[in-house]
């Protein structure tokens, strides 16, 4: 080894000592893991900042579209309203099916006295209802909007305003 390099590996021997003597120090895992937790943190909101500050300039309208406006700035080869309806339709119909399921799921995990089976089941039973909200609005925006077309497109709280909307959320749409 030369003369040169000595120094520096004892540098580097003496600093891994100290951060291996560190982690001795009760606490100090902890610590570190919240500095790190804390730059992390930091890093992931200042790219959220940058990220909706290019949305927000990005965004030609800040209100809600027509349903005119919508299909105006749709693309030439984008699919038709009522392939999209009919793959929302479908896709709504698969998410009810598997909340069902799930259902079933935290059903018997109540009778079983499994508390963890029926939590998890009952989170997936939310998850699967949201699938099918979605779904749902989207059908509902091409209904209204084909109804009522220089009108803007209707929001969730717009949605479920309207009556019946929670009946019309859980209507599978089987027949007809």
């Amino acid at each position: 080894m030369s003369d040169a390099q000595e120094p520096q590996e004892r540098s580097r021997k003496r600093s891994r000592a100290w951060r291996a003597g560190l982690y001795l120090v009760p606490g100090y895992a902890v610590i570190r893991a919240a500095a790190s937790m804390k730059e992390t943190a930091t890093g992931g909101m200042r790219t959220i900042a940058d990220r909706h500050r290019e949305l927000s300039e990005r965004r030609v309208n800040p209100h809600s579209r027509t349903f005119n406006e919508a299909m105006a700035l749709r693309a030439a080869d984008a699919l038709p309203l009522e392939a999209i309806e009919r793959s929302c339709l479908q896709r709504k119909q698969v998410s009810m099916a598997v909340a069902f399921v799930s259902a079933s799921f935290v059903i018997g995990s109540l009778g079983g006295r499994n508390l963890f089976g029926a939590f998890v089941g009952l989170l997936f039973v939310g998850l699967c209802c949201l699938f099918a909200l979605k779904y749902e609005h989207r059908i509902w925006q091409i209904e209204t909007g084909r109804a009522a077309p220089d009108e803007p497109l209707g929001g969730y709280r717009q949605f479920f305003a309207r009556k019946g909307a929670i009946k019309r959320l859980f209507n599978p749409h089987l027949f007809g």
